[in-house]
């Protein structure tokens, strides 16, 4: 029994393990997420009832409509992350270390006056905004909506 077990595992050990340094270093990564998704995937399917069972439907609700607004703005990526890694690649690859500093520096003081911009006007406009409104929730909570969507907001900037 345990050698039909041991057989499949020393396969794909063996098959990970074979081939040119970077050939193992990619497999090796791929593999790793894998498992990371995975377990992303698993540990979702459990936290759901658990939050649901922790605060009550409607404010899981709003939670979730927050948290797929803050998922859109991911996809304003501006493209610095391609970029800086790019450009980080082809600088490490040439051996220019400093130019690789420079990128690195560079595109963190951009998107960070970038975040400040979009944080301060944020913080200017969020007691005008109508958050029960815009998340369908009862009038009652306002107060409460606005100091957390100016909570989640403001991590999400940072």
């Amino acid at each position: 029994m345990i050698e039909n077990i041991t057989k499949p595992v020393v396969f794909f050990k063996g098959l990970i393990t074979r081939g040119h340094d970077r050939s193992v270093n990619i497999k090796k990564n791929i593999l790793g997420l894998f498992v990371i998704r995975g377990l992303s995937i698993a540990i979702s399917f459990i936290l759901v009832p658990l939050t649901i069972h922790y605060i009550n439907p409607t404010r899981y609700g709003i939670w979730l409509t927050l948290s797929s607004i803050i998922g859109w703005f991911g996809f304003f990526d501006i493209g610095f992350g391609n970029g800086l890694r790019n450009r980080f690649a082809e600088a490490i690859t040439k051996g220019e270390d400093e130019l690789a500093r420079i990128y690195i520096s560079t595109t963190y003081a951009i998107l960070s006056l970038i975040i400040t911009v979009l944080l301060v006007t944020f913080f200017c406009i969020n007691p005008f905004i109508n958050w029960t409104k815009i998340l369908n929730a009862h009038a009652g909570m306002g107060r409460e909506l606005g100091l957390l969507d100016l909570i989640v907001f403001t991590f999400f900037f940072v």
